[in-house]
């Protein structure tokens, strides 16, 4: 089961619809696992679409009555997640509602869903701003990591106690899985994220509860939605540095197409590795 009492804000109202939000995230997984029929993901999408909307209104409603200071910058996410659930649909409807774009409409709202009321949720509870990874070092290796180790605790419950930190200069990509996010801005370049297979499967089980032999459409769009959230709060760290930053779409590949060059930083835990290599074209004046 994807709900977990840790979930709970102990907004009743609110914990309710998540717990919703949940069981639909989780019957749309079921049904592209089991490969389920074009009237199926149909109804799936279209109950998704149509709850997150009406939640999505509900939570700014409430956001309202208790004088949300950082209100914007959620409905901005709302905004955000809600046209991703509608660029799917309309992708989908041309395209027959095809196996592949489910489970990568699956495996993204799977993880965009979890960190929403584990990260971003929570703030709203306590009254604290989104304001991505708040780390002090200025080695832009410790930032991508230590970001990245935020998110894996939060949503998959990595024990970063455990987690041994190896970094290296001249780096080249190893890994089974490998996503690749664009910087662009006063900060150019480029995040290589390499995962083991066996660290791939270990994440995505722990947030879904399935059972996982491999990795594929379903994983990849979890792990793409992954770093993608990763290096957002890393761009809204050195933004708030002064430092303007953005990020592009994550690029999934099995081949690590990429020369050797920049720095690395590997993380190894008990459950398998990953590696994140920063490519910087262009250092900030």
């Amino acid at each position: 089961m994807m709900w977990k009492d840790s979930y709970r804000l102990g907004v009743e109202r609110i914990d309710e619809q998540h717990m919703e939000l949940f069981r639909m995230t989780e019957d749309l997984v079921n049904a592209v696992k089991d490969g389920a029929s074009v009237q199926d993901y149909q109804k799936a999408l279209g109950f998704l679409k149509d709850y997150v909307i009406y939640h999505f209104r509900d939570e700014e409603a409430y956001q309202e009555s208790i004088h949300y200071c950082d209100s914007e910058a959620h409905k901005q996410e709302h905004r955000q997640f809600t046209q991703t659930v509608l660029d799917y649909e309309r992708r989908l409807t041309e395209h027959g509602f095809d196996a592949k774009t489910m489970k990568d409409l699956a495996g993204t709202v799977t993880t965009w869903l979890i960190y929403y009321v584990v990260d971003t949720d929570q703030k709203l509870v306590s009254g604290e701003k989104i304001t991505g990874a708040g780390h002090d070092s200025d080695r832009y290796t410790d930032l991508f990591s230590h970001s990245t180790l935020d998110v894996l605790e939060a949503m998959a419950g990595l024990d970063r106690a455990q987690v041994r930190l190896h970094t290296t200069d001249l780096y080249q990509p190893q890994g089974d899985i490998f996503v690749k996010i664009q910087m662009v801005g006063d900060w150019k370049g480029a995040a290589v994220f390499a995962f083991s297979k066996q660290l791939a499967l270990h994440l995505l089980e722990t947030m879904t509860g399935l059972e996982l032999s491999e990795v594929d459409e379903l994983v990849q769009s979890a792990l793409c939605e992954l770093t993608n959230i990763s290096c957002g709060n890393t761009a809204t760290a050195l933004v708030n540095r002064g430092l303007q930053c953005d990020i592009k779409t994550p690029v999934i590949s099995t081949d690590p197409a990429w020369e050797a060059g920049g720095t690395g930083v590997r993380l190894d835990t008990d459950s398998g590795w990953m590696e994140i290599g920063i490519y910087c074209e262009e250092e900030p004046a």
